[in-house]
């Protein structure tokens, strides 16, 4: 056994750890957690299934005889793609997940933050991170290695916000893959604050993406009022606490400036042959949130 260079992600799930604290004598609560916790281990990368793998297809549509040639051509292809797909580690409330350091591992690492940011929209929880890329040793019983410390500490001590932060060494990786169009599209979802050095993924865009529409059946409309309404309840139940105060503040800003930014969003309506077929422009101005 030895390093291997991978792209890893540390993630927090904010106000979890008092979640569980207080489901021992609140059932909506650790149901919360439940749900939290299957949604979270039911993500998988791009390989996830035959629909997901052939979403752009009329998979559902197939003969019995043909889905049997996909199936079988899906599992040879994953099972090829299997030294590179994504590894998870969960414990607590927090997701470590990495992926090889080449142009087919940042793929299924998008894939998979992508469908991870989606799936957790629902719960009215926010979530903070770390991704970086170096040395690192993950299988199913350790993980372990520099790149492991250095997510870890970008995730505890710098991102500060709900944000997910990225650490030079993830630039410097995606500088040295050169320019295409996964690179130029992986450079747009980042975002420098002028006053900072640190860089921070654009969580909103990647999760109302056509990625996130197309292979996690996400709607982008409602990905985006699952926020907003998360962000009024915590404001509504947050502790007077200058720290948390500021966090949610920042969320806001972030938020509020996506929403202008962005300004609509199209919502598919209906599919045919696993296409989609109807779509509607949806404007977001009114999804905008004041601080009282």
């Amino acid at each position: 056994m030895k390093y291997e260079r991978r792209i890893i992600g540390f993630i927090d799930i904010l106000g979890f750890g008092q979640l569980v604290l207080e489901s021992e004598d609140d059932s909506e609560k650790f149901d919360l957690i439940k749900g939290v916790l299957e949604k979270i281990n039911s993500v998988d990368d791009i390989y996830g299934s035959p629909e997901d793998f052939f979403a752009h297809s009329n998979y559902a549509h197939l003969s019995l005889t043909a889905k049997k040639e996909m199936d079988e051509f899906y599992e040879s292809m994953k099972a090829a793609a299997s030294p590179k797909r994504v590894r998870i580690t969960t414990f607590s409330d927090s997701i470590v997940f990495s992926c090889s350091a080449d142009s087919e591992g940042l793929t299924d690492f998008r894939y998979f933050l992508t469908k991870l940011l989606v799936y957790t929209s629902p719960f009215k929880l926010l979530v903070r991170g770390g991704i970086t890329c170096g040395s690192l040793i993950h299988t199913n019983e350790l993980i372990f290695g520099p790149a492991m410390n250095n997510a870890y500490y970008l995730e505890s001590e710098v991102a500060k916000y709900p944000r997910i932060v990225v650490g030079e060494d993830f630039e410097d990786f995606i500088a040295e893959l050169g320019e295409d169009t996964l690179t130029d599209l992986v450079k747009r979802e980042l975002i420098r604050a002028e006053n900072e050095t640190i860089s921070y993924i654009d969580s909103l865009a990647l999760a109302t993406n056509k990625v996130a529409q197309n292979m996690c059946g996400a709607n982008a409309y409602e990905i985006l009022l699952n926020e907003k309404n998360t962000i009024e309840t915590l404001i509504k139940d947050a502790p007077a606490d200058p720290k948390v105060a500021s966090k949610l503040g920042w969320y806001v800003e972030y938020f509020n400036e996506f929403l202008t930014r962005k300004s609509e969003v199209e919502v598919v309506l209906s599919h045919l042959h696993g296409m989609p077929l109807e779509t509607l422009m949806i404007p977001l101005s009114e999804l905008r949130v004041t601080i009282p």
